[in-house]
């Protein structure tokens, strides 16, 4: 098989799980003129129809879809047969790309590179700031090997049907509030939203992960009141420093706030959904690093 056709087989699987040639076209790197060509060049070659053009989009013919599941299969056996080669010649890629959020994963990165480099030892890690809502979509396009997203719902709806990728729960965090030990809070166990709506806040950005954001807004208004937010940080320390300055408490979870801070103290918010912290990595051509399995 020559790499032009096996460029365009890798096309055809973009376009039959986004089944939008604009979509498919920008994950494919090329214009949606150029993809629709390579499409119709399969199609003369296999001498059927695969797909059926709609004025939404387009949608698999029944022969496309059988074409699509065994195109899939020839995929798999060519990362299976690639990683078996590899192994067999003692090879291992250790570069591995994390796409993430730092903001909200000091608490998981630390444990996670150690272990990482126990057992790969030589390894070499980037990191790459990419939302979690971007993150399958990066995944796809070879961006990153690996991503760690931050949510408060399970992303099994949000991911494609395909089942390219895979995901995993590492954790939950349940939000806590970072006060001066000598504020008027510090004595609680526990602190609902009615009282927390009445403080002045400080937390993260909303362009820091926006859905986690507006939900934690939408929660308080529920009380009948908004947040009273005074500060939108995206350094952790910064918002550390201006909660033990006195100048409002920081709202944040394990994953930002879980050690103890001198002369500060964390309280349980109770009313708010625990943060779910989750890794996606893809199911074909994943470097051994990245499996989660």
């Amino acid at each position: 098989m020559r790499t032009g056709e096996l460029r365009r087989y890798h096309y055809f699987l973009i376009l039959a799980r986004e089944l939008h040639f604009g979509r498919a076209a920008q994950l494919c790197f090329i214009t949606q003129p150029a993809l629709s060509q390579q499409i119709a060049r399969l199609e003369e070659e296999v001498g059927v129809r695969l797909f059926t053009r709609e004025p939404g989009g387009v949608a698999l013919t029944a022969a496309g879809a059988v074409f699509r599941d065994g195109v899939q299969q020839v995929f798999q056996l060519l990362e299976q047969t690639t990683r078996g080669t590899r192994e067999a010649g003692h090879f291992q890629d250790l570069r591995l790309s994390i796409g993430l959020r730092e903001y909200g994963n000091g608490a998981l990165l630390p444990v996670a590179l150690a272990r990482l480099q126990a057992l790969y030892p030589g390894i070499r890690l980037s990191t790459r700031e990419v939302d979690t809502e971007a993150q399958v979509g990066a995944l796809q396009r070879g961006q990153i090997d690996v991503g760690l997203g931050l949510m408060f719902e399970e992303p099994e709806g949000t991911l494609p049907a395909d089942g390219s990728i895979s995901t995993r729960r590492l954790m939950a965090s349940r939000w806590r509030l970072l006060v001066r030990g000598d504020h008027p809070l510090a004595g609680l166990e526990v602190i609902d939203l009615e009282t927390l709506v009445r403080q002045p806040i400080i937390m993260f950005a909303r362009d820091i992960n926006p859905s986690v954001y507006d939900a934690i807004q939408a929660s308080c208004r529920r009380t009948g009141k908004a947040a009273n937010i005074v500060y939108e940080t995206v350094q952790v320390h910064a918002g550390m420093q201006l909660a033990r300055e006195g100048l409002g408490c920081m709202l944040g979870t394990g994953y930002v706030i879980g050690e103890a801070v001198h002369g500060m103290k964390t309280i349980p918010v109770s009313g708010l959904a625990p943060l779910l912290m989750y890794a996606f990595w893809r199911r074909l051509w994943c470097k051994p690093a990245a499996r989660l399995e």
